[in-house]
């Protein structure tokens, strides 16, 4: 029997996820599609790790005009289940929302489906393993009502653990970049958590927002950018007396002797082309001697060409020693990805 499968996406990147998807699921068929939301009818179940660029997956339901409509088909899941009410991405980047607007929609939706059944819902809304997840997906609130989705999945580490798979995060105003964004977000997707005391590399630092998020978290931090690092990072002494180290050179002239001899976690958010960047990247692996728990690791999109080499670059990243990768396109990301390594 035919089932239905669906994927948010930013609206941008639709024809590549169709594209990925043609090549790693040719089964899929396409079915329905709005802004940032895309369904297929699909020949066999299962579409984790599909694609890239999916903000959130699952299993279809149908759609639906009211909160009747919606219990009506969350009838499919178990009672306790976690409710995910989200809305699609808008066509602009997620911190470029009017922020008092942002979410509305789907905020109100949540608490009349919470309202209108009591307890049919568990209490919280970040998932865990196993646990059963009905998406509730509605336009953004900025434009017009369109409609809802109703879907399902069951949480694994496919899956950001939050409604739309992680919420956008709004930057402090005392962060120097975008970039502490979308290390927080990649951070509370991936479950992936740094603890304090640990040391993490930063490839392609300046100005500073991720590693300036690292020394929030109570990180020691060595930033590789020949670029000027903000004021803010370089004078940063945490809590614990963490700090920040700028080596402003190249990553490919970055002395051994000048490094932790061991480090627990590696970013990268270079602006090179990602076969390039994965060079240096390949360079710090190694030069953590196996200590490494984890990194993360964007990868610029500029063209369809980048885009093709997708899989030869899925293979480079394969052979850095992961028990687990995954990747993502994120809130805060534009023309570009995440890969998730974890040791």
């Amino acid at each position: 029997m035919d089932a239905f499968v669906w994927f948010t996406h930013q609206p941008a990147s639709a024809s590549w996820l169709k594209r990925e998807l043609a090549d790693k699921r040719p089964d899929l068929r396409f079915a329905f599609s709005r802004p940032g939301l895309t369904t297929f009818k699909a020949a066999r179940t299962g579409v984790d790790g599909a694609s890239s660029f999916a903000r959130a997956h699952g299993h279809s339901l149908g759609r639906a005009a009211s909160v009747d409509d919606v219990l009506a088909l969350a009838a499919a899941v178990p009672a306790g289940a976690v409710l995910h009410v989200f809305e699609r991405d808008p066509d602009r980047p997620a911190d470029e929302r009017d922020q008092a607007i942002a979410g509305t929609r789907a905020a109100a939706l949540d608490t009349a489906l919470r309202a209108a059944a009591p307890g049919r819902f568990g209490e919280g809304v970040e998932a865990r393993a196993g646990e059963h997840v009905l998406d509730v997906i509605v336009a953004p609130a900025e434009h017009e009502d369109d409609g809802i989705f109703v879907g399902w999945h069951r949480h694994d580490a496919s899956h950001g653990p939050f409604p739309g798979g992680v919420p956008h995060v709004a930057i402090p105003p005392g962060a120097p970049s975008r970039a502490w964004a979308k290390i927080e977000e990649a951070i509370r997707w991936s479950g992936l958590v740094p603890r304090a005391g640990e040391r993490a590399i930063e490839l392609g630092s300046a100005p500073g927002g991720a590693s300036f998020a690292l020394l929030e978290r109570g990180l020691d931090v060595h930033g590789v950018d020949p670029g000027a690092m903000d004021p803010r990072v370089l004078g940063y002494v945490g809590a614990g007396g963490n700090r920040f180290t700028h080596h402003a050179v190249p990553a490919a002239k970055v002395a051994r002797k000048d490094l932790p001899r061991t480090f627990e976690w590696l970013v990268s958010d270079v602006n090179l082309a990602p076969m390039v960047a994965l060079k240096y990247v390949e360079r710090f692996v190694a030069l953590a001697h196996g200590g490494l728990r984890g990194a993360f690791i964007t990868l610029k999109l500029n063209d369809d060409g980048v885009f093709e080499a997708l899989p030869r670059l899925a293979l480079r990243i394969g052979k850095l020693g992961a028990t687990r990768v995954r990747y993502t396109q994120l809130p805060s990301h534009r023309s570009e990805i995440v890969a998730i390594l974890e040791r």
